[in-house]
């Protein structure tokens, strides 16, 4: 009789974990209180550019920027109401703010995701049918100092770690690419082997995949507490069933911690919400994702449509949608086109990123129990990230061990 494995969470996260589980045998059930991909997995730009990848807490983030933060208007925001709530996350983010632990972070999150672009090739290859393209991404700029930093991260990430050098180009060159770009862009970036998804139709084949292989699907259900035996989870409550299994992950993205207090695991999360605008039938042609370098934002063109996102807001777990931090989104991508980037429909959203401290994923078994493993707090980078991480989920579950280096990413790396 196969194993059962019992996946909490059916964002992109737990439906990759639970592909890889099918694939290796299992007998997969996931559950989620919602549809499955309709939160932080639906609405971000889908960049897979692993040469990106950085923790978020950076090098005097929280000391000369910190009045910065308090702005509606900042990339990163931290709403006043809300420091109550946060002071004890916050007093763990800050820790990790200095040029050290910044490197090491970032070391561990370009090498975890050397592989990405290989493992999205191969799900197209087994016949995953959703929405890839392999338009590079563009970089552009308003001021040479910034420029500057970024190329230099990126070369250093090339050297070190093995990802696509960068291209510099000139302000003539970038408008060669992409025409709409208007004239106070000073020059740009080009990192041409990179990929992008439409981030919806992955969650979708994922499910559709996981169906026709007989995974149990059950949305709409949501896991309230988890029922032990010494050091082992036997079941799984949800408000009308209990649920039993071999093997249990908790991949329920930013209210992870919440069931984890329950059985008595501190897990410092936070909600980092993002926003994001798509317009469908674009008035203006993008032909491959531009990131804007000095705000921190993005616009990434789908078939049919582009989005507009960016942005990180700590205000707690909410989904409350505030409409000043989209026009803020709105205003900084104006100021890098010819003309506002608008369509026949526009969906606005919002949708909370899993956020530990340290900016990186929380990847492997739960301190003190031997069947319950954990994989959240992937941040910005949980799409990308998505493939890597549910087949180190599912290597850890079947024989403890990966390929993968995941020891800075250890459960247990936030103990008292």
């Amino acid at each position: 009789m196969k194993e059962k494995v019992v996946i909490i969470g059916g964002g992109v996260i737990g439906l990759s974990s639970a592909y890889y589980l099918i694939q290796a045998g299992y007998d997969v059930t996931v559950v989620d209180k919602g549809e499955f991909g309709e939160a932080c997995s639906r609405g971000n730009q889908g960049w897979i550019c692993p040469a990106l990848h950085e923790p978020v807490p950076a090098p005097g983030l929280m000391t000369e920027s910190f009045k910065m933060l308090l702005q509606k208007d900042s990339p990163l925001y931290i709403k006043p109401s809300a420091l109550p709530q946060l002071s004890g996350w916050m007093s763990q983010f800050m820790k990790y703010c200095n040029e050290r632990d910044f490197e090491d972070g970032e070391t561990a999150l370009l090498t975890l995701s050397q592989s990405t672009l290989k493992l999205f090739d191969s799900l197209q290859s087994e016949g995953l049918d959703f929405e890839l393209h392999r338009k590079g991404i563009l970089f552009a700029f308003l001021h040479q100092e910034n420029l500057n930093n970024k190329i230099k991260r990126l070369e250093n990430g090339a050297a070190v770690h093995g990802h696509e050098s960068p291209v510099a180009l000139s302000a003539a060159e970038v408008r060669d690419l992409e025409p709409n770009l208007s004239n106070q862009v000073i020059g740009g970036i080009l990192l041409s082997k990179q990929y992008h998804i439409r981030p919806e139709s992955f969650s979708k084949a994922l499910t559709r995949k996981l169906a026709a292989s007989g995974a149990e699907l059950l949305p709409h259900t949501e896991v309230i507490d988890m029922e032990r035996q010494g050091h082992e989870v036997i079941a799984v409550h949800t408000k009308s069933t209990r649920i039993e299994a071999d093997h249990f992950l908790l991949a329920n993205g930013a209210w992870s911690g919440t069931l984890a207090k329950r059985i008595g695991y501190a897990l410092p999360l936070t909600a980092g919400k993002g926003y994001s605008i798509t317009a469908t039938n674009p008035k203006i042609h993008i032909q491959r994702p531009l990131y804007l370098g000095d705000v921190k934002a993005g616009i990434t063109p789908f078939d049919g449509a582009v989005r507009m996102g960016g942005t990180m807001e700590l205000s707690g777990i909410n989904t409350k949608l505030d409409k000043k931090r989209l026009q803020g989104i709105r205003s900084a991508v104006s100021g890098y086109l010819n003309e506002d980037l608008t369509g026949d429909m526009e969906e606005e959203w919002t949708g909370m990123r899993p956020m530990t401290p340290d900016g990186l994923p929380v990847l492997g078994r739960v301190p003190d129990y031997k069947n319950l493993f954990v994989s959240t707090g992937h941040g910005m980078v949980g799409m990308a990230m998505a493939p890597a991480t549910g087949k180190i989920m599912s290597d850890l579950i079947h024989s403890g061990q990966t390929e993968f280096n995941i020891q800075p990413f250890e459960p247990n790396r936030f103990a008292v």
